[in-house]
């Protein structure tokens, strides 16, 4: 997926300035399906279409200032049912909170879990949101969905409610100090305390 077929996509929708095209790409939510688009993107790829046959543009005069209007070529529609009909990739998942789990017990100490908790509630804050929205998005009397947007929808809904479950499962564990696992044949744990500890140190006699 790129920038050049999520932009054809939104043209299939209806024609649209570069401005209503901005406003759908950066829609609250849509970076769970297409990931995020820089703004400055948006533009030189509606250039690169043009000169691939793929949009055309039209210049539109309303309330006495000139307007671009973008739309699909027959050459685009083609272009955007292939791409459909190729193999879908799987997705890559980079989760910012994940990553910082994976190297928690190496970096902080075990017995204050106090800025954990803060993050684990700030995404459940975040998760909740993102799912409110999501429900009033299906729900509201503007929004276009197809038929076969819905299930999509009803994918990453899911992928929000199991992340809530998650998140209270976690947040549950860790404030009571139960179901807690940890899995360290090797000791890694306790050495990465050690070493830590060991640079601090050289670290402090060095600046005095």
């Amino acid at each position: 997926m790129s920038v050049k077929q999520i932009i054809l996509g939104i043209l299939s929708w209806k024609a649209s300035t570069g401005y209503e095209i901005k406003n759908e790409v950066e829609y609250s939510g849509r970076q769970l399906g297409w990931g995020k688009m820089s703004y400055g993107s948006i533009y030189p790829t509606l250039k690169e279409l043009q000169q691939e046959g793929l949009i055309t543009v039209q210049e539109s005069n309303t309330t006495n200032r000139i307007t671009k209007v973008y739309d699909i070529t027959s050459k685009g529609w083609l272009e955007l049912e292939s791409w459909i009909e190729e193999p879908s990739a799987y997705p890559i998942t980079k989760d910012d909170l994940l990553i910082k789990m994976s190297f928690w017990d190496h970096v902080r100490s075990s017995d204050d879990d106090t800025i954990l908790i803060s993050k684990l509630e700030e995404r459940k804050n975040e998760t909740q949101n993102l799912l409110n929205h999501f429900l009033q998005w299906e729900n509201n009397e503007v929004s276009t969905i197809g038929r076969v947007a819905f299930f999509s929808m009803d994918y990453v809904k899911s992928k929000l409610e199991t992340e809530l479950k998650w998140i209270e499962k976690t947040l549950t564990s860790i404030k009571i100090g139960e179901n807690l696992k940890a899995k360290d044949p090797n000791n890694l744990i306790r050495k990465s305390s050690k070493r830590k500890q060991g640079s601090l140190e050289i670290n402090d006699w060095s600046e005095l």
